[in-house]
């Protein structure tokens, strides 16, 4: 799976997963607010994020009633290591800065690898990110994560539950 950047606007920013050659999704932030609308085979959604804390990065999804869904939480600011919480389920995640911009998901329990995503929009050459929180990646994982938990998106997605 990838994120790709599409559209980058004054008051807005976009962003389609793939997965091979198939979209699953579009979600499209609000750069003036913090909400997203995600449009996926799914359903229509919008979400509202937050971020928090000043020694703890975390950022925080709401569904559009204003209802905690989860959270994503990174260890120490730049060590691309953290966990991530969803609908009660806790998961660890791993970011690599390497060549493609990768994050793998693992269940908390077992660390058995759930999925792979490439954040090619993210990286840019030689510049590393100093945070995952100075970018859009926290909430495209929370985004990623609600898509795969909806029963008839993980099954087109391939994804493992």
């Amino acid at each position: 799976m990838k994120w790709i950047k599409v559209n980058s606007t004054q008051s807005n920013e976009a962003f389609e997963l793939w997965s091979e050659d198939q979209k699953l999704a579009l979600i499209e932030f609000s750069k003036n607010t913090q909400m997203a609308r995600m449009d996926s085979n799914a359903g229509r959604r919008i979400f509202f994020f937050e971020k928090k804390g000043m020694l703890t990065h975390r950022a925080i999804i709401k569904n559009e009633y204003g209802i905690h869904m989860g959270k994503v939480e990174e260890e120490r600011p730049g060590s691309g290591k953290g966990h991530l919480e969803l609908d009660g389920k806790r998961y660890h995640y791993q970011f690599s800065q390497t060549d493609h911009a990768e994050l793998k998901l693992f269940e908390d329990e077992n660390q058995r690898e759930l999925l792979t995503c490439n954040f090619n929009a993210f990286h840019t050459g030689f510049i590393k990110i100093r945070s995952l929180f100075d970018t859009k990646i926290p909430n495209l994982v929370l985004a990623l994560c609600w898509y795969l938990v909806q029963p008839h998106a993980a099954a087109r997605a391939g994804a493992v539950n």
